[in-house]
């Protein structure tokens, strides 16, 4: 395996897929290594109370994975206010068929960024308590961003990303040091997604990669730590096309 031409994947891999893809599509060579697992951690109960709770009127997916898994939560109880009382706003067309195809008006970003999201919100005067349906709080932009507008912002984390079994762990560190995984990139597909890596493995060479960060917050954190970066590359999950073409661009510079 061409480590120069390999683009590691690590962290949470649910919403990995899309990513590998648009690497594979820029003729490299998508290694996955997955470094957490997922733990339910919400029921129907708790997305009932946090609607009930906070005055929820408006709720906010920053990724077709979250809607799917928020609509394991709904039930019989929170079903009617889910479709008469709140506005749920997404950024891609998929969040947007599950959402209306569970009968839940829905509106979709016309832009690509979380920024535009906001900035779609606030024309529409939107300014009511928001709920971010979440797996990662640190991976979620949106409620950061209202929040720094006065907005009232809160989370419901479906599920709890965690390390693996001390056993596991150890012996994916081991693979890990003993050259088991050659690559010379490291693409963090969400914000989370360095801080998993970091945790996964305390004593990488971190100097020997080039981080491919899809957020300025990851972007901002590389440069803090004095990281080695391309610079923040496009991701939306309606334009795959353009990570393709940005990587493509990438490897062509050399």
């Amino acid at each position: 395996m061409d480590a120069s031409q390999t683009v590691l994947l690590t962290g949470n891999l649910t919403y990995i897929a899309p990513f590998a893809k648009a690497v594979y599509e820029a003729g490299l060579n998508p290694v996955e290594l997955p470094v957490m697992q997922l733990t339910k951690t919400a029921e129907p109960a708790d997305l009932t109370g946090a609607l009930k709770n906070y005055g929820i009127e408006n709720m906010v997916y920053s990724r077709a994975g979250n809607a799917e898994k928020f609509l394991e939560l709904m039930d019989e109880e929170n079903t009617p206010l889910l479709k008469s009382q709140i506005v749920h706003f997404v950024m891609d067309v998929q969040s947007f068929k599950l959402l209306n195809d569970a009968g839940l008006p829905v509106l979709q970003s016309p832009g690509d960024r979380s920024i535009d999201m906001v900035e779609f919100f606030l024309r529409l005067n939107r300014t009511g308590p928001v709920l971010t349906p979440c797996v990662d709080p640190e991976s979620e932009e949106i409620p950061e961003f209202l929040s720094e507008l006065k907005y009232e912002s809160r989370y419901l984390r479906m599920y709890e990303l965690s390390p693996y079994p001390k056993e596991a762990l150890e012996e994916m560190r081991a693979r890990f040091y003993g050259g088991a995984f050659p690559a010379d990139y490291v693409l963090l597909h969400e914000p989370g997604a360095l801080t998993q890596f970091l945790v996964a493995f305390p004593d990488a060479q971190l100097s020997r990669y080039t981080f491919i960060p899809l957020h300025n917050k990851t972007e901002a954190r590389l440069r803090h730590l004095g990281l080695r970066s391309t610079g923040v590359l496009p991701w939306h999950a309606d334009k795959p096309g353009n990570l393709t073409s940005a990587l493509r661009e990438l490897m062509a510079r050399g």
